[in-house]
């Protein structure tokens, strides 16, 4: 049918003809021949999008994607985004990068244009054919979808990316464009703090620019003839306007006058608000209300257009009062807020106002909703807490007059009395009446005013007839200050100094008020409080106090914002003005004489402490005649070479002394940080500001300096130093374009100076085992140039925190050390000897070596900061040490002859034991190298690590110390008893308590002290009681009682089975771990780890795992690797911590396997849903190893090889049985002469496991082994000519011939010959080593794994790299072979065996929290079954949520987790939402590995309408079905189902392909009519447009 369609449908030349082409193709149209959809087309207009285009064409056609965007002018805009052919029934699916233009998804910055408002777009994509005769292109298919534009001011900025250094010819192209700042445009906050105003001439300035945005700039411009703004202010009057009118906040245009607002205060306290309108016509009124005294007030007004809204709201103790005027004007208010300039308080031509201004903001566009219910005092005028002041001074000054007041009066009566002080009080001391002579009630006072009060009356008696005035009070208590503050001479009198200073300042001594302001801001003597100390400074500058006045100029004009006052140069300016022309400056300002004998004067007022950006700098000068003023900055380098650079100068007009306001804008290279824009430069040793006044010099001479000032600025090390924000602003032409368009897209990478080598804590069993960290070279050119040049002058500082548990037992022990790739210590190594010092040693030039003691001791049982600063040749050890919150600090310096040589991406770091040396015993706490710069050091400001208060150490150690020493009291006298043959009827627990619950004394026999317990402890005191009766003179340990305890808590654990009785059990567990049984630690970690019938407490299950962990536990050991190895229960991810606990338990894995014991059993990975793998677990009553006995009695060698290996190895439920296990060897061996059994038998005999050792008999067995082409013998005469004869050769040429047999033992032992350089012949060669490293652990040697594992952390120089990832699995894989683990698991199957679901969910979350994931499975499982309703439901639920997930996350997940996952992950639970998404995803690795149920599972998403991804598909080869309906992916699926072989999902997928073909029948039969009735109207349609053209012609003319 297509291809008559494509002949008839051939283009004719006739335009008749064109109609029926065009005709034919709307046919092909309908029956969907040409077609093209947008798949996941994008809501908003963003960057970085992606467009999927499904298209298909008959003829070879274009495909053609346009955005179209519809501008706000009533234009539009069509851009092209990307065409491509479509080729006739081929690629029908492709993925479009949706290139978006700049000006539609980012924000205008200069290089990314302004556009105009876009008020909407559309992507459209059609399948276009070349017209005929240059006709136009023809659209046979099209969709449209359309975008939201997303508004100016929310788009993203386009970051343009700045790396690498630019050529020449760019600095020259852009360097005035560099210089260019983009401005974050917002409201105006005109005052951010508090303003201090006497009342005089002197206020805060403030010009408005205008919008840099032209869009903003418009609206503003547009905005001046009818104005909408609003703007707020604080105040606090201390008293009402002494002139006409006081200014508040006003308006001044460049002519000098009021303009539009303007806001004054009267003299009667109403407020004047003066506006300016059309035709330059100003109106004024007065508000109904007042401004009141003493209380914070918030003045708003708000002008809209020709109205004018003027409120009030005042607060005084919370207490809200508020007023409001409106005032129309007939004509249009006029504001243009850039012409003229704004002015708070006083100024030029008015006076401000006595008080206070609080913050002020100004919104220059907009009136917002006003509400007094909802004003609420600015923070800062809460933290100053004005009112808090004035009201206590009040009631004090109050007081104080009352009392001046008497005692005038007895003085003028000639009458005097003592002094009463609290007379109250004097009566509850003295227990009696107070005697003569009495007290008037005004006489009382509270202690802390005795002073205040024996002044006033000393006073009032000495000027009788002039009177006392509270100032005069003020005075004489601020000199009794400084009188009590010069004969004291320590801080600690400042104290309680400081109330005399502070009632001064209430008495209006502001000298009083500045010392106590200056007392409170440096915290000399007292605590530091910053808002006080302002506070105090506001109090006297207010008054016109001129070091007042001073100090809060130059905490506003600070550029790092000293205390907690905001940088403002205005409000700085504004009481510098105040010192500098109403007052003077004494020594910084000209005196009248240096004016008269025509001296020059000039000081820096504020100059900077480092070399900082953005300096607001006040410079005060006088010059007697015209000068200059000049401002240089001397830099001198370590060459010696100095350089001057000029930053400013300024004329000096004669008499008039001037303070200058100076924006320092020091060079790039001093104070940001090299990047390729700004320059490195040298190292610098100093820099300093240089001010002079200059004139002009005679005949081409000089110029002649006729004053000068210098200030010293410190240099910023380089890696403090802030980045420079490079802000790009205006456009670029082409040729700049074309020159950085491979530069823009560099990108920088995040390279951290700050190092945590630890983040978290590490137990130390004081073992060979540490952590191994390295560090890589800087990526960025200049921060590895600095680095490699701090090599031979480092700069550095180490912090490290430790808890020793007891102190070294060889000459050394461990702490921090650095290694490089020859293993030589380098610098720095720190070390613990035996006596508990701290042993440093630096490497110096020439490769000496030095090495100094700590003149002190670290302590044992306390954590302790040990801090090593590295200054070129001096190294500073410092140790701060805390005990229940104690700190004891220590310190030792020790200067070096030569320079420290410290690179620290040579070789590798070790915190802890390692392979040459052992590690500490205790725990290693969070350390951090800074790698070039110096801290400073305070032991006041050190605080303990989260991470060590979390875990809470001490805590633990504290409470186990109080059990320990009550159980060791209560054994000693029971043992004590036992000897004498006496024992108490019964033992007394809380005899006390039972005496209050009984109301009587304590029946016979009566307790010793020694005897008393509390009710918890019952259940230990009684154990250790039975024990010291039952052993008698033998005597018990604590660790014996600490394991009676851990029996009897599995005793009672065995027979309750319900998660309610954990929590009664928990106590006995960890009183059993505090008497040193780490079993009862692990097994209460888990406990608290998995939530099983206790809270969650992840930091004490993790505090648990440390404990024991730290005494060797090998499970702790297990789960703590886990742990850090995932990142679980908010512990960071540290493969290094990890591996540090794997390989400690790997090797001792590797150790028990040649020594085992009965306590370990071997590894088996069994999964409770494999019911033929349970089939085969067996005991020696069971029928299968009877059977097994029975064969091996006829004669079976392979019967007699199994019954020996379980009996050895405790395999298939099997109890191990050495001894029996060497019978059933010997018997394969001599009477079978079975090869295995003779390598089995040989074995046990040249190591005496089991049997005496007897070696000429097991080498005659070996080799008769040999002799039989076993390779395990071959490898074993081997290790006995290698270790018992020192033949090498022999050995060499055995393990040789093994190795081509792919012997694992082969393999390990020859790259133990080439680490040790024992390979006859041949030097030490690692890497060779290391090749049979990798050989041996793929053949799956433990030991092999581990040595492999040792290489890949250190990595080899030059041959074999870094790899910490798969070092840490090898580890983990090898520790999870350790029979402690086996013992575990084998206790777990057999409670499962057994019935008691309980238990064995307990012992295998024992295992499954160490991470083993057949044990994590297993779990789940039987969370899954709950078949006895041991588990709460809801926890029954959570665990197969972690443990389902948990196993998925394994190498080799087991499908059946994969599917139970997908399955919880479709149905959803209480606390996760249904995400088929990820269900699907899990089914699909369940399908990959052969599994039925995940084919099927995925058949039926599909059935329930889900559309499964691009990337599903892709992974199961169905990435062709992607666009195909539903009905062809479910055969598909299903199809592969059926297919498995040896599976049971035939039947039910076969079930379900034949519902999906009956399905489809039913579709294709609805889809036969739809297309029958579709050609019936196309061929109806076609006979009514062709029949009226014959009939046309068929017509005559009516010519």
């Amino acid at each position: 049918m297509e291809s008559s369609m494509k002949t008839q449908c051939e283009p004719w030349i006739s335009l008749q003809r064109i109609y029926i082409w065009l005709l034919c193709l709307g046919v092909q149209m309908v029956l969907g021949f040409n077609q093209v959809i947008l798949l996941d087309p994008p809501v908003k207009a963003l960057p970085g999008q992606r467009l999927v285009v499904f298209y298909t064409c008959n003829d070879p056609a274009t495909v053609q994607l346009d955005l179209v965007v519809y501008f706000d002018t009533g234009s539009s805009r069509t851009l092209e985004l990307t065409h491509w052919r479509c080729d006739p029934y081929g690629k029908t699916l492709k993925t479009v990068e949706l290139n978006l233009p700049d000006w539609l998804v980012y924000q205008a910055d200069g290089i990314v244009p302004d556009s105009q408002w876009a008020l909407s777009c559309m992507l459209d994509a059609a399948v276009t054919y070349s017209g005929f005769d240059d006709t136009e292109e023809v659209v046979t298919a099209q969709d449209v979808v359309y975008l939201e534009p997303i508004p100016f001011f929310e788009r993203p900025v386009k970051q343009h990316e700045l790396c690498i250094a630019w050529s020449m010819q760019m600095r020259k192209l852009t360097q005035h464009f560099l210089k260019k700042q983009c401005h974050f445009e917002q409201e105006a906050h005109l005052l951010s703090s508090i303003f201090a105003s006497s009342g005089e001439n002197f206020g805060i300035s403030k010009t408005l620019a205008p919008y840099k945005n032209k869009a903003l700039e418009y609206l503003r411009v547009k905005t001046i003839s009818s104005s909408r703004f609003m703007f707020s202010l604080w105040i606090w009057l201390t008293g009402h306007c002494q002139e006409n009118l006081c200014g508040l906040f006003y308006h001044i245009d460049p002519n000098d006058d009021y303009t539009t607002p303007t806001l004054l205060l009267t003299n009667s306290g109403r407020l004047h608000i003066q506006i300016s309108g059309e035709s330059e016509k100003s109106f004024a009124f007065l508000s109904p209300f007042k401004v009141p005294l003493s209380e914070w007030c918030q003045i708003s007004v708000t002008v809209l257009k020709r109205k004018v809204t003027v409120s009030m709201v005042c607060i005084d103790e919370e207490q809200r009062k508020d007023y409001s005027a409106d005032y129309i004007f007939k004509n249009n208010i006029l504001l243009d807020d850039t012409d003229g300039y704004f002015v708070i308080g006083g100024g030029e031509f008015i006076k401000g106002v006595e008080g206070y201004y609080g913050p002020m903001v100004y919104h220059r566009n907009r009136v917002l909703p006003r509400s007094t219910s909802e004003v609420v005092v600015p923070d800062v005028v809460r933290a100053v807490n004005l009112t808090g002041w004035l009201h206590t001074c009040r009631a004090f000054r109050l007081e104080m007059s009352v009392k001046i007041r008497g005692y005038s009066l007895q003085a003028n009566q000639g009458e005097e009395f003592d002094t009463c002080f609290d007379a109250f009080h004097e009566l509850m001391v003295k227990n009696r009446l107070t005697s003569k002579p009495l007290f008037e009630l005004w006489e009382e006072t509270v202690p802390h005013r005795r002073q205040a009060v024996k002044l006033a009356k000393h006073l009032a008696f000495k000027h009788v007839e002039r009177g006392v005035s509270l100032g005069a009070v003020g005075r004489a208590l601020y000199y009794l200050s400084l009188q009590k503050l010069g004969r004291g001479g320590r801080t600690g009198d400042i104290s309680r100094i400081l109330p005399l200073l502070l009632q001064a300042g209430c008495l209006s001594d502001n000298r009083a008020l500045h010392m106590a302001s200056v007392l409170y801001s440096s915290g000399l003597g007292v605590k530091k409080q910053p808002y006080k100390s302002w506070l105090l400074s506001l109090l006297a500058a207010q008054k016109d106090d001129l070091s007042a006045l001073m100090h809060l100029g130059q905490w506003h004009l600070h550029h790092q914002t000293l205390h907690v006052l905001p940088a403002d140069p205005a409000v700085a300016h504004a009481y510098y003005a105040n010192i500098a022309k109403q007052k003077g400056l004494g020594h910084y300002n000209p005196t009248p004489e240096q004016m008269v004998l025509a001296l020059d004067g000039v000081i820096l007022l504020n100059p900077p402490v480092k070399a900082l950006p953005h300096h607001i700098l006040y410079v005060s000068y006088f010059c007697n005649g015209h000068a200059t003023v000049q401002l240089d900055l001397v830099v001198t380098f370590e060459t010696g070479i100095t350089d001057i650079v000029q930053l400013n100068h300024w004329s000096c007009n004669p008499y008039d002394p001037q303070i200058e306001v100076v924006r320092l804008n020091l060079p790039d290279w001093l104070v940001y940080q090299a990047d390729g824009i700004v320059p490195a430069s040298q190292w610098m040793t100093s820099c300093m500001l240089e001010v002079a006044v200059t004139y002009p010099g005679f005949d081409d001479a000089e110029e002649l300096v006729t004053a000068d000032n210098v200030a010293t600025l410190e240099p910023v090390p380089y890696f403090e130093r802030p980045v420079k924000q490079h802000e790009l602003c205006i456009a670029w032409n082409m040729q700049m374009l074309r020159l950085t368009q491979h530069f823009l897209k560099k990108q920088c990478h995040f390279e951290q100076e700050t190092v945590r080598l630890l983040s978290s804590v590490f137990a130390s069993t004081g073992e060979n085992f540490g952590i191994t960290k390295t560090l890589d070279p800087y990526r960025n050119k200049v921060l590895e140039y600095l680095r490699m040049k701090a090599i031979s002058s480092p700069r550095c500082t180490f912090s490290m925190w430790i808890f020793v548990n007891r102190h070294c037992q060889e000459k050394l022990c461990g702490f921090f050390y650095h290694l490089d790739s020859h293993h030589s210590y380098i610098s720095p190594s720190l070390f613990l000897t035996k006596s508990g010092q701290l042993h440093i040693q630096m490497n110096g030039e020439s490769e000496q070596s030095s090495a100094f003691l700590t003149p002190f001791k670290v302590p044992l049982g306390e954590w302790c900061q040990i801090r090593m600063v590295v200054l070129f040749e001096r190294v500073t050890v410092s140790m701060m040490c805390m005990d229940e919150e104690q700190r004891t600090d220590y310190s030792s310096e020790y200067i070096f002859r030569h320079n420290v040589i410290l690179n620290d991406t040579e070789g590798y770091f070790v915190i802890g034991g390692g392979k040459y040396v052992k590690g500490v015993e205790g725990y290693y706490g969070p350390m951090v190298y800074h790698r070039n710069r110096v801290l400073p050091w305070s032991t006041t400001e050190a605080l303990i690590p989260d991470v060590i208060r979390a875990v809470n150490l001490t805590g633990w150690l504290h409470t186990c110390k109080a059990l320990r020493l009550e159980m060791s009291v209560k054994i000693r006298r029971y043992s004590l008893q036992a000897n004498r043959g006496t024992e108490s009827s019964k033992t007394c627990y809380d005899a006390f308590h039972k005496w209050l619950v009984q109301k009587r004394q304590p029946s016979k026999p009566q307790c010793e002290l020694w005897e008393e317990t509390i009710p918890r402890r019952r259940q230990a005191a009684k154990l250790a009681k039975l024990l010291a009766f039952k052993h008698g003179k033998r005597g018990v340990s604590l660790a014996a009682v600490g394991r009676a305890l851990y029996s009897l808590s599995l005793q009672k654990l065995g027979r309750g089975s319900r998660t309610g009785d954990i929590s009664r059990i928990l106590p006995l567990l960890l009183q059993a771990g505090c008497l040193s049984d780490n079993r009862a630690l692990h097994m209460a970690s888990v406990l608290y780890s998995s939530g099983l019938g206790v809270k969650k407490q992840p930091y004490k299950s993790w505090l648990l795992a440390l404990l024991a962990a730290q005494t060797d536990d090998r499970l702790a050991l297990l789960h703590l690797g886990h742990l850090h190895h995932q990142g679980l229960h908010g512990l960071p991810t540290d493969p290094a911590l990890a591996y540090a606990y794997y390989a400690n338990i790997a090797k001792q894995t590797a150790l028990d396997r040649h020594d085992p014991t009965p306590e370990q059993t071997f590894v088996e990975a069994v999964y409770l849903n494999n019911e033929e793998v349970l089939n085969l677990q067996t005991d020696k009553d069971h029928h299968i190893f009877q059977w097994l006995k029975l064969q091996a009695h006829r004669g079976a060698a392979e019967a007699e090889q199994a019954i020996g290996r379980m009996l050895f190895w405790g395999q298939q439920g099997v109890s191990p049985n050495m001894q029996e296990a060497v019978r059933h060897y010997e018997r394969g061996a001599v009477q079978l002469e079975d090869s295995v059994s003779m390598y089995d038998y040989g074995i046990v005999l040249l190591q005496g496991q089991g049997v005496k050792k007897n070696i000429p008999k097991a080498l005659t067995f070996l080799k008769k082994a040999m002799d039989k082409g076993f390779v395990p013998a071959m490898n074993a005469l081997a290790w006995y000519y290698e270790q018992h004869e020192q033949n090498y050769e022999q050995a060499v040429k055995l393990w040789e011939q093994a190795d081509l047999l792919d012997s694992p033992d082969a393999a390990l032992n020859l790259g133990v010959l080439y680490s040790q350089g024992l390979y006859p012949g041949k030097a030490v060669d690692k890497f060779m080593a290391y090749k049979y490293y990798l050989k041996s652990a793929e053949r799956g040697h433990i030991r092999g794994g581990i040595l492999l594992a040792e290489i890949w952390t250190t990595g080899i120089p030059g041959r074999v790299k870094r790899r910490q990832a798969d070092a840490v699995l090898w580890v983990k894989w090898a520790a999870e072979h350790n029979g402690y683990l086996g013992t575990i698991l084998r206790k777990a199957l057999d409670s499962y065996l057994k019935s008691d679901m309980f238990n064995s969910l307990l012992y295998y979350m024992m295992a499954a929290e160490c991470g083993y994931a057949p044990a994590q499975f297993n779990v789940a499982y039987l969370c899954e079954q709950n078949t006895v309703d041991i588990l709460d439901p809801g926890f029954a639920s959570g665990c197969m949520w972690r443990y389902y997930n948990l196993t998925t996350q394994s190498l080799n997940p087991d499908p059946y987790a994969l599917i139970k996952m997908g399955d919880l992950l479709y149905e959803g639970g209480a606390d996760v939402h249904k995400d088929l998404f990820s269900a699907a995803e899990v089914y699909t690795l369940a399908a990959l590995r052969q599994e039925p149920l995940g084919w099927y599972n995925l058949g039926l998403l599909v059935a329930e309408g889900y559309r499964l991804s691009l990337s599903v598909l892709i992974k199961l080869g169905l990435s062709e079905l992607y666009l195909e309906d539903n009905i062809s992916l479910q055969s598909s699926l299903y199809e592969r189902c059926r297919e498995l072989e040896g599976k049971d999902g035939y039947l039910p997928c076969s079930l379900a392909l034949y519902s999906v073909y009956i399905q489809s029948f039913q579709n294709d039969y609805n889809t036969a009519i739809k297309v029958s009735t579709a050609v019936a109207v196309l061929t109806a349609s076609t006979i009514f447009l062709i029949v009226p053209i014959v009939l046309r012609r068929a017509m005559p003319s009516l010519n």
